[in-house]
């Protein structure tokens, strides 16, 4: 190591130093690092390599190495990121399906503010909602599909309600993945039936049709409107969440060995979010319900009627 006292200041007498650091270092790779002392007094370190120790050659193996990543270095990365990823996707899938939860949340409060338009309309009565879930009747194939109106046997209650919501959508739950779709009639035009199914994802309470709220409800927060279902019409035999005189447990109908027990995941359809049944009920607001055996959920629910 070098040391050499930089000039004091004169612009000439700097120069006459550079030179004379550059011949004595003209062979050499030279670097000059200056450290300020007391006042104006500079310390010169200079540290020389001869210039063929470091060749082109040489610098861009050096490099070359230094931006290389070894087999082992590119397996941690690796591991690192699986390990991310499985730490965050179970938390990202979680805010997704909170996400599905909130829409469909809002979907059964429309869905309800509908119905409290046609009843205002109806001589506060209720519509006597068929038990079916078709919109049209494409699944027959016509030559023009047309549209079902309220009355027809194979209508959807929803039918009766859309132009008060005017939003088909909000008779669908984006948590849906299946609902009864009477498989036995096949599958026309080379579609799925259930994409003749598509918007009718919430089962209403089929004690509140054909009947007065107003009159027939005296605690419209304690009935059930609609809720999350595999059904379209929920009509007491063996489709609702409690249990049935005589039985262990509700949903006979659709557990397995019961009379449509070919839908395996039917239980889980009708808890879509996360083991949870989103229902609304008559006065508008939005509850869940937990995953049961129907032991904690009284038939007055949907009756409207004392225990």
């Amino acid at each position: 190591m070098i040391f050499r006292r930089p000039p004091s200041g004169n612009f000439f007498s700097a120069l006459a130093e550079f030179a004379t650091n550059r011949l004595h270092c003209r062979n050499r790779l030279c670097y000059n690092v200056h450290d300020k002392l007391k006042g104006k007094t500079y310390r010169t370190r200079t540290t020389c390599w001869p210039r063929k120790t470091f060749s082109r050659k040489r610098r861009r193996l050096i490099m070359s190495k230094r931006r290389a990543f070894t087999l082992i270095e590119l397996l941690v990365v690796i591991a690192i990121i699986a390990l991310l990823l499985s730490i965050l996707m179970p938390a990202l899938r979680a805010v997704k399906d909170q996400a599905k939860k909130t829409v469909c949340m809002a979907h059964v409060q429309g869905l309800v503010l509908a119905v409290r338009m046609y009843v205002d309309d109806y001589d506060g009565k209720t519509h006597n909602s068929p038990n079916n879930g078709l919109w049209d009747n494409a699944h027959m194939n016509p030559s023009v599909v047309k549209d079902y109106g309220p009355n027809d046997s194979l209508a959807y209650w929803g039918i009766a309600y859309f132009p008060y919501s005017k939003n088909k959508k909000i008779f669908r739950c984006p948590g849906t993945k299946r609902v009864d779709d009477w498989p036995e009639w096949g599958s026309p035009w080379g579609l799925p039936a259930q994409q003749y199914f598509r918007y009718c994802s919430y089962g209403i309470n089929g004690y509140i049709t054909n009947k007065k709220i107003d009159l027939d409800f005296k605690r419209h927060s304690e009935v059930i409107a609609f809720q999350d279902h595999i059904e379209q019409k929920l009509d007491d035999n063996g489709d609702m969440f409690h249990i049935r005189p005589g039985e262990s447990m509700n949903l006979p109908q659709w557990r397995n060995g019961g009379t449509l027990g070919n839908f395996p995941e039917a239980i889980q359809e009708c808890f879509r979010h996360r083991g949870t049944c989103v229902t609304v009920w008559l006065d508008g607001h939005v509850t869940e319900i937990e995953e049961t055996t129907g032991e904690d959920v009284p038939r007055r629910w949907y009756t409207g009627e004392p225990d």
